[in-house]
C-alpha cells in the first residue's frame, strides 16, 4: 500500500521537474530575455570604455568592481547588512498590507466612510516618508522602529490607493448580476471585490515594494548602523568607491528581486490573468 503513494508523488515531481525546464528552455528563447542581456552588456561597455578613456576619473570601471568587490563581499558585516534591509523592509511592508487593505476596503465599499477619511489621507500622502524622520526619532524609542516606520510610510500610500482603485474599476453590472441572482455580502466580497481588486492591488504591491527598498535605503544612511544603506554611506566615509558602487549593486539586486518575488505571487493568485 505505501508503494502507491511513493509512485504517485515520483511521479508529480517529475511533472513538476519537467514543467520547470520548459519553463527555461521557453525563457532562454525568448527575446526579451536576450534583448535585455544585450542593453546590460552595452551598458557595462560603454561604462568601460569611458573608464579607459579617461572620461570618468572618480568612477571605478567595472572590472576593478568585479576586482574588488570580493573583498567587500567578505566583510563580516556584508551578509548582516543585506539580513538587517530585508527585515526591516518586510516587517514595513507587511504592516503597510495589513493595514491599507483593512482601511481602504471598507473605504472602497462605503461612500460615506471615503468621503470623511479621505481628505485627511490625501493631505498626509504627499508629505515624502523622509519628512517624518524628525518626529519620528522623538515619537519611537530605537532607531530599527524609526527605520521600520519609515519604511511602511513608504508603502502604505501606494496600496491604499490601487486597494481603492481596483475596487472602483470592478463594472458595476457584476456586482447588480451577483445580487441579482440572491448573493449575499460575503459572496459579493469574496467572489466579486476580491478577484476585481487583485489586480490593481498587486500593480500597488509592486511599486510600493520598490520603494520601500529606497526609504529604507535612506533611512539607515540618516540614523542607522547597519544596513545595505550604511554599508553604502560608510563606503563614501571611507572613500571606498569600489564599496560604493557594491551597496548599490546590492540594493538594486534586492530590489528587482523583492518586486520580481510580488509579481511572482500575483501570477500564482490570479492564474485567470495569463
Amino acid at each position: 500500500m505505501s508503494a502507491v503513494p511513493t509512485a504517485t508523488q515520483a511521479t508529480r515531481q517529475t511533472v513538476r521537474t519537467a514543467g520547470w525546464r520548459e519553463k527555461l528552455a521557453r525563457k532562454l528563447k525568448s527575446r526579451q530575455v536576450w534583448q535585455g542581456v544585450l542593453g546590460i552588456a552595452v551598458f557595462l561597455l560603454v561604462w568601460q570604455a569611458c573608464r579607459t578613456l579617461g572620461l570618468m576619473q572618480l568612477v571605478p570601471g567595472p572590472l576593478e568592481v568585479v576586482q574588488g568587490a570580493p573583498e567587500v563581499m567578505g566583510q563580516s558585516d556584508y551578509l548582516l547588512s543585506w539580513g538587517s534591509s530585508a527585515q526591516r523592509v518586510f516587517l514595513g511592508f507587511a504592516i503597510a498590507v495589513t493595514l491599507a487593505i483593512a482601511i481602504g476596503v471598507p473605504m472602497g465599499m462605503s461612500r460615506k466612510l471615503r468621503d470623511t477619511a479621505f481628505p485627511v489621507l490625501e493631505v498626509i500622502r504627499p508629505i515624502p516618508p523622509l519628512a517624518w524622520l524628525p518626529i519620528s526619532i522623538l515619537f519611537w524609542p530605537s532607531s530599527e522602529m524609526t527605520m521600520v516606520y519609515l519604511t511602511f510610510l513608504g508603502a502604505f500610500f501606494p496600496i491604499l490607493i490601487n486597494v481603492l482603485a481596483g475596487i472602483d474599476n470592478i463594472d458595476v453590472r457584476y456586482i447588480q448580476a451577483a445580487l441579482s441572482l440572491g448573493a449575499g455580502k460575503r459572496a459579493l466580497f469574496w467572489k466579486i471585490l476580491v478577484p476585481g481588486a487583485l489586480p490593481s492591488l498587486f500593480t500597488g504591491l509592486t511599486i510600493a515594494m520598490a520603494i520601500t527598498w529606497e526609504v529604507v535605503i535612506a533611512a539607515e544612511m540618516a540614523s542607522g548602523d547597519n544596513g545595505l544603506g550604511y554599508l553604502t554611506w560608510n563606503s563614501y566615509m571611507s572613500h571606498s568607491m569600489v564599496g560604493i558602487l557594491v551597496g548599490m549593486l546590492s540594493i538594486g539586486i534586492a530590489g528587482i528581486v523583492s518586486s520580481q518575488a510580488v509579481a511572482w505571487i500575483g501570477r500564482r493568485v490570479m492564474p485567470w490573468l495569463q
